[in-house]
């Protein structure tokens, strides 16, 4: 099986879990920054690995120097998250998660982990719990800028494979706060996704 043998109503049941999981996730980072999250319409792609970096080299992210944290997961289903920061983006977020103005390298990248922790693991989670699948986590890592997000992602066992990729932009209300979620999805995992939601619309069906 591959992705892109998803049925259609399969395809609109994962872009609805997508949506609740980014809300669960712009609900986190809302409560965390103590501010209004704006969250525009998560996007779900089939694409291949190498072209997942290349949705940053468009829109209001082409010119931007970026920031970028990686989580892993693994479980039912595996895949790869990235959380990728306007460059600009750590000073706000010091001030907002109370650091002060003096917080030096450290408490910046500390931040930046933290804040990617939580909002990865509200995305995954909202596609993996409804559909009654387990997913743990690796640590949260500092990945670095462009040139590191193609490196990472031009490398390991799913390099030449497709995928389905999940990217959503969240801003905050009146800040200049710009970040970028990508949750790639490999093949794979693709076909464990499918059998949970062939369970979850059957329930429903049931119902």
């Amino acid at each position: 099986m591959t992705a892109a043998l998803l049925s259609a109503d399969k395809r609109d049941a994962l872009q609805e879990l997508v949506n609740i999981g980014m809300g669960a996730a712009g609900a986190a980072l809302a409560k965390a920054l103590g501010a209004f999250v704006q969250l525009a319409v998560p996007g779900v792609d089939l694409l291949d690995r190498r072209r997942v970096a290349t949705l940053l080299d468009d829109g209001s992210w082409a010119n931007q120097d970026v920031e970028a944290v990686r989580q892993p997961f693994f479980g039912a289903f595996m895949g790869e998250s990235v959380m990728v920061f306007d460059g600009h983006t750590h000073v706000e977020l010091c001030e907002l998660l109370g650091y002060g103005p003096d917080a030096g390298a450290a408490e910046r990248q500390e931040a930046l982990l933290d804040m990617a922790n939580v909002v990865i693991g509200a995305c995954v989670n909202g596609i993996a719990e409804p559909l009654n699948e387990a997913i743990s986590f690796a640590p949260t890592t500092r990945l670095g800028g462009r040139a590191e997000m193609h490196s990472l992602l031009s490398r390991g066992p799913d390099v030449l494979g497709q995928g389905l990729v999940v990217n959503v932009d969240f801003k905050l209300e009146g800040r200049a706060f710009l970040s970028r979620v990508l949750v790639f999805l490999p093949e794979h995992s693709i076909a464990r996704i499918d059998q949970a939601l062939t369970r979850l619309l059957d329930g429903v069906s049931a119902g």
